[in-house]
């Protein structure tokens, strides 16, 4: 293989490979405390996290209730 084509072919891989990477160094996620609204203990909640997510990861609805507490 000569050189040139060699040298052609290694450049549209690295191409290839940087347009198909799924983040740039620009767009990062945020974390997910920055994403979701972490609610404390006591806190008015909703099972389905609608309101946010309990900060214990348990939220006391009583069934036909239509808000809960964080526990």
């Amino acid at each position: 293989m000569h050189i040139p084509t060699f040298v052609t072919l290694s450049l549209l891989a690295l191409l290839g490979t940087a347009a198909a990477s799924p983040t740039t160094a620009g767009a990062k996620e945020k974390p997910l405390a920055a994403r979701v609204n972490i609610l404390p203990n006591g806190a008015t909640c909703n099972k389905d996290g609608s309101l946010g997510v309990c900060q214990s990861n348990f939220c006391m609805q009583n069934e036909g209730a239509a808000t809960g507490v964080c526990r």
